[in-house]
């Protein structure tokens, strides 16, 4: 394996992902303690409301549908929040790029006020094909380099991925204790997750709403603004027929998701993402990978075909197993689209995306796991083969232990 020397220093001539290179030499370059950890980070404090949403079914989605008409589906929900939220002060967070959204609302506006909102976003949802979950809480946090960091975030976020359905909000006890009347006589308990703390449901309210409809929908796309007019414009059917061939690519995709230590300190663990992100980038290099993202969480590179996306895979994983990171990477082969954005850098879409993330976050299997869409000829016998239902899609492929 070659070894790649991934070191702090390489940080004032490589990227370090979205977060800042000064903060993360700042904080690595004296004592650690809770003073100078407090002020550095001082500029990035901040406190609000934060709406996380998921869409509910995605998955199958994808096999029921082409690319572009699934792109529409979890577009039309997402106009409506965007919509809804930025009426009444929030701020987008982020490139909305996936089923999922977030939102942030400066402590100024009451979460009473947001709650009334989101209540009207699940009310015009109820009539679109795709149903989204959502997740609400009050909290201090950091917004860094366009993201939010901080357990409060981290926790909302995690809720509205896995613990919310279709239709439902969750509020959590800080948002909870600022509702009043029927709207908090219509929440009620989500006893299954105590565990977590204290979290309340809002579904199907029946009561009136006092919310701003707003009217502004053009959410931060992954992609530009032609193909988001062409989402708005056309019809399901008329998008099931358009090719798009200026966006299209046929590629192995590789999708990397990291595991993080835990740490007491929020700088140590920027420190650990700046870490991954580096050795992401410098693997790839040697393997002459295209890296469409990373941000030292997770990772999507690209390859013309199996073979090369399978020996960077094994040299990522080893050289994060010596970093003292956990990797784990899923492999696919197919059509993807990737988007040329504003700012200079790109985003990518389509199922081979989704399906090599299911492996990678979901599969609780360690290796290299390549699906079978990834020809790899005599290579294949090395493998193991293995079976598996994520999200209600069957995937079958090969694991190569690491």
């Amino acid at each position: 394996m070659t070894t790649y020397n991934i070191s702090l220093a390489d940080l004032r001539q490589d990227v370090a992902g979205v977060i800042p290179a000064e903060l993360v030499l700042g904080w690595n370059g004296q004592d650690k303690t809770s003073t100078r950890h407090d002020q550095l980070l001082a500029p990035f404090r901040t406190r609000g409301t934060i709406v996380s949403t998921d869409s509910a079914g995605l998955s199958q989605l994808t096999q029921r549908y082409t690319l572009a008409q699934v792109m529409k589906l979890i577009s039309e929900p997402k106009e409506v929040i965007h919509s809804y939220g930025t009426a009444i002060g929030g701020e987008a967070i982020g490139i909305w790029a996936a089923d999922n959204s977030q939102m942030f609302f400066p402590e100024a506006i009451a979460p009473s006020r947001v709650v009334a909102q989101m209540l009207a976003v699940q009310a015009r949802v109820k009539a679109l094909q795709v149903q989204i979950g959502i997740g609400i809480h009050s909290c201090e946090c950091f917004k860094v380099g366009g993201g939010l960091f901080g357990e409060g975030a981290d926790f909302i976020e995690a809720i509205a991925e896995d613990e919310t359905s279709g239709g439902e909000i969750v509020l959590s006890k800080a948002i909870h204790e600022h509702l009043s009347g029927p709207v908090r006589d219509a929440a009620r308990v989500r006893g299954d997750l105590e565990k977590k703390g204290a979290l309340w449901s809002l579904a199907d309210y029946p009561g009136s709403l006092e919310a701003v409809e707003g009217n502004n929908p053009h959410y931060p796309t992954p992609f530009d603004a032609a193909f988001f007019q062409r989402l708005r414009s056309a019809s399901l059917a008329e998008l099931g027929k358009e090719e798009f061939p200026e966006y299209r690519k046929t590629r192995t995709v590789v999708f990397v998701k990291v595991d993080h230590r835990p740490h007491a300190f929020l700088l140590d663990s920027f420190t650990d993402m700046s870490l991954i992100n580096l050795a992401i980038r410098r693997i790839a290099s040697s393997h002459g990978a295209d890296v469409v993202k990373s941000n030292g969480t997770l990772a999507i590179v690209l390859f013309p075909e199996g073979h090369g996306a399978v020996a960077f895979s094994r040299d990522l994983i080893e050289e994060n197993r010596a970093l003292g990171f956990n990797a784990h990477v899923g492999l696919t082969h197919g059509e993807v689209y990737l988007f040329p954005l504003a700012n200079g850098e790109r985003e990518i879409a389509g199922n081979p995306v989704n399906i090599a993330s299911k492996l990678a976050e979901d599969s609780g299997l360690d290796g290299v796991l390549v699906e079978d869409s990834v020809a790899l000829g005599d290579a294949a016998r090395n493998g193991e083969p293995f079976r598996l239902t994520l999200s209600k899609v069957e995937l079958t492929g090969r694991r190569f232990p690491v």
